[in-house]
C-alpha cells in the first residue's frame, strides 16, 4: 500500500511540473532555466541524431549542418526557456557541442553499431571516440581546420541565439 501512495505522489508531482512547463509564462527565472536545460538536452539528442543519421546514410558531411544544429538547439532553448541571462547562452553552447559530438559519433560508428554499443552497456567507446575526435579536430590540414571552424560557428550560433534579445 505505501508503494502505491508513493507512486501516486510522484505522478502528481510530475503532472504539476509538466503543467508548469506548459504554462511557461508562470515560471520564474530559475524554473525556466531548468526547463531550458531539459528541453535543450532533448533537442541536442534529436538534432544530433538527425545529423548522425543523415551523414551515416549518405557518407558526406555538410558543414552547414553544424550551423543548423546550433540554430535548432538554440531555438528550442529560446522558445521554452525564455531567458535573457548568460547562463541560457552557456546551456545553448554546451548542448550544441553535445549534439555535434553525438552526431559525429553516430556518423562514424554507423547507426546499427552505435545502437548495439549503447545497448551493450559498455560505455568505454565514448572515451576512446572522444580522444580520437579531439585529435581529428587538432589536425593541421585544410579540411580539419575548416571542419573545426564550422563546428565552432555552430557552437557560437547555439550560444548567441539561445536568449531572447
Amino acid at each position: 500500500m505505501p508503494f502505491s501512495i508513493g507512486c501516486a505522489t510522484i505522478i502528481i508531482t510530475l503532472r504539476r511540473f509538466l503543467m508548469k512547463i506548459y504554462n511557461a509564462r508562470y515560471l520564474d527565472n530559475n524554473q525556466r532555466f531548468i526547463v531550458a536545460i531539459i528541453t535543450g538536452f532533448i533537442a541536442a539528442i534529436l538534432f544530433g541524431s538527425l545529423y548522425g543519421l543523415i551523414t551515416s546514410f549518405i557518407h558526406v558531411s555538410f558543414s552547414a549542418m553544424f550551423v543548423a544544429v546550433g540554430y535548432g538547439v538554440a531555438s528550442v532553448i529560446k522558445y521554452f526557456g525564455k531567458g535573457v541571462h548568460t547562463r541560457f547562452m552557456v546551456v545553448g553552447a554546451i548542448m550544441t557541442t553535445f549534439a555535434i559530438f553525438l552526431g559525429d559519433m553516430m556518423s562514424i560508428y554507423s547507426v546499427p553499431k552505435f545502437a548495439s554499443l549503447l545497448l551493450s552497456g559498455n560505455f568505454s567507446f565514448i572515451g576512446i571516440f572522444f580522444v580520437a575526435w579531439l585529435r581529428s579536430m587538432a589536425s593541421a590540414d585544410v579540411s580539419g581546420i575548416l571542419s573545426l571552424a564550422f563546428r565552432l560557428i555552430g557552437i557560437y550560433i547555439g550560444y548567441t541565439q539561445s536568449v531572447i534579445l
